[in-house]
């Protein structure tokens, strides 16, 4: 199972801007969900590409914001729509980083 750091929880939360630690948990089981859904759609992520990796934390932020606001279970699907700027950077991740390319 992917643990974040404490540093990472915090940098997540202030990026979806949570300031209570109620859900810490669930932002946690969220972000290993976001990983592996990002992974499914682009394939292997090169870890040693700091281009690549900042671009598929940046993706799993996204994800894990857009699931932590949409978690009623009535929602119209426009509301649920995924952001486009999701949708841009995994396309950027399938086709502009094939593994093991070191730009």
């Amino acid at each position: 199972m992917v643990t974040l750091t404490l540093d990472e929880l915090a940098k997540l939360k202030k990026y979806i801007r949570i300031d209570y630690d109620d859900d810490d948990p669930l932002l946690e089981t969220f972000y290993k969900q976001a990983g592996i859904h990002i992974r499914n759609q682009v394939g292997a992520i090169d870890e040693t590409n700091e281009d690549m990796l900042e671009q598929y934390n940046q993706a799993r932020a996204l994800l894990v914001q857009h699931w932590n606001d949409n978690r009623q279970s009535f929602r119209s699907e426009k509301d649920y729509e995924v952001p486009h700027s999701l949708n841009s950077i995994v396309l950027h991740l399938k086709y502009c980083y094939p593994v093991g390319d070191q730009v």
